[in-house]
């Protein structure tokens, strides 16, 4: 009898050709194009850049410069000291060597195109749409920023940035360009309040020998590889809500009621849905990849790993069907296969790592992403992507049969018993 139901499943997904097409096609779809369009961002390879970027400034920083080091002449530091900073006078103007050898890099000026502004255009550059930012030098900042970090005075000066989100990737370079260089003038200023030269804090990378070598090598995953792992694992956790889905059906058109009139254990049909879910699963699993195979040449460096993984995330699969089924029995309701489809398959699809590797910029949500069910499975797939063996995603295997154990504990307590009100 559960062969039966086996069966029933399956010619139901062969009758809606449309469903078989959209759980196949879709992933494929969005492999290819979250593959092309991020696959040199995750490689470390090269994004294509062209910033604007206006720099207005108020006031004249070669004055700054002078009257600093005339304050500078009236103060009451040694001798030697004010004849360093008078020599030194060209090393002091900021605002300079921010445009000249910072913006004016070549490998900046490749990128991003700076251009200064009077301050009577700001209006009308920060409400241009082509600037990724605008960059705002107030009066005084030059001289202000010399006095607190040489002569330990006042407040240093603070340069005002306009970033235009529409252009986030534009606003984002220059603003990590601005963090490096005031890094680096809080590195000079610190040297020049302890009287360290600045050839001791600095690296000469010509005078250090030798060859560096990375310990514990890993095949790198590309990014086509990434998201055929991802859209893949996320992906078949529509295989359970479907399945959900068409057994509710059968209970509004009676036919549970006619199994079990027919004398057939409920948990006859329990463990029909459950067989289901793993089996179709499975094989969604494996066309999926087959066809990235044949399309994307993407193999498995360990086979038997990969049918490991692939059988874990189907009996995943399976407890989410149960238990989709069950729940949505006892409630005499599909809102909660809906809900399951439309939001919770998005929402772990996110902590998993589907869209994004998000568990790279935080332990925490890479914790929490390995406790879903597709962020197990995907971490599981690309540790044997990387040339792992079998060994090191038993872990996750063990962690997708338990997880699937619950589910199904949890769906047999809410299965309707016999005589129960449907």
């Amino acid at each position: 009898m559960i062969g039966q139901i086996v069966k029933k499943q399956a010619l139901i997904f062969l009758r809606n050709p449309q469903l078989l097409l959209l759980l196949v096609g879709l992933p494929i779809i969005l492999i290819t194009i979250l593959g092309a369009s991020l696959g040199g961002l995750m490689s470390g390879g090269t994004v294509s850049i062209d910033a604007k970027v206006a720099l207005i400034e108020h006031g004249s920083e070669e004055e700054q410069v002078g009257r600093f080091i005339r304050d500078v002449e009236k103060s009451m530091l040694p001798i030697e000291v004010k004849t360093a900073i008078k020599e030194n006078a060209e090393q002091y103007k900021l605002i300079k060597t921010l445009k000249e050898d910072v913006f004016g890099n070549d490998g900046l000026t490749e990128i991003i195109t700076l251009e200064t502004i009077e301050p009577s255009e700001k209006d009308e550059v920060i409400n241009n749409d082509s600037y990724a930012a605008v960059i705002e030098v107030p009066a005084n900042f030059t001289y202000n920023t010399l006095h607190n970090s040489i002569l330990s005075d006042g407040e240093p000066g603070e340069l005002q940035v306009y970033k235009n989100e529409g252009k986030q990737v534009g606003s984002m370079v220059v603003g990590s360009i601005l963090e490096q260089f005031q890094e680096q003038l809080a590195l000079v200023s610190f040297a020049g309040k302890n009287n360290i030269s600045m050839d001791a804090i600095e690296v000469d990378s010509k005078a250090v020998s030798g060859q560096t070598t990375s310990i514990n090598q890993k095949q790198p995953v590309s990014a086509q590889k990434y998201y055929a792992v991802g859209m893949a694992v996320m992906n078949v956790l529509f295989v359970a809500s479907m399945i959900g889905s068409f057994a509710f059906q059968e209970k509004k058109i009676h036919v549970f009621n006619r199994i079990i009139l027919a004398n057939v254990s409920r948990w006859v049909y329990f463990t029909g849905i459950f067989l289901s879910g793993v089996i179709f699963g499975f094989l969604h699993l494996l066309i999926v990849y087959g066809i990235t195979w044949l399309f994307f040449g993407i193999t498995w460096p360990n086979l038997l790993g990969f049918l490991v993984v692939t059988f874990g995330l189907a009996i995943e699969v399976g407890g989410l069907a149960v238990l989709l089924t069950a729940i949505s029995y006892r409630i005499n309701s599909e809102v909660i296969t809906n809900y399951f489809s439309s939001i919770v398959v998005s929402i772990i699809a996110f902590l998993g790592g589907s869209f994004f590797p998000i568990g790279d910029f935080s332990k925490t949500i890479q914790f929490i992403g390995n406790l879903t069910p597709n962020g197990a499975g995907m971490t599981a797939y690309l540790t044997l992507l990387r040339g792992d063996g079998i060994s090191a995603i038993l872990d996750q295997f063990f962690f997708l049969a338990l997880f699937a154990f619950l589910l199904v504990v949890i769906a047999g307590f809410s299965f309707p018993k016999r005589g129960y009100t449907l």
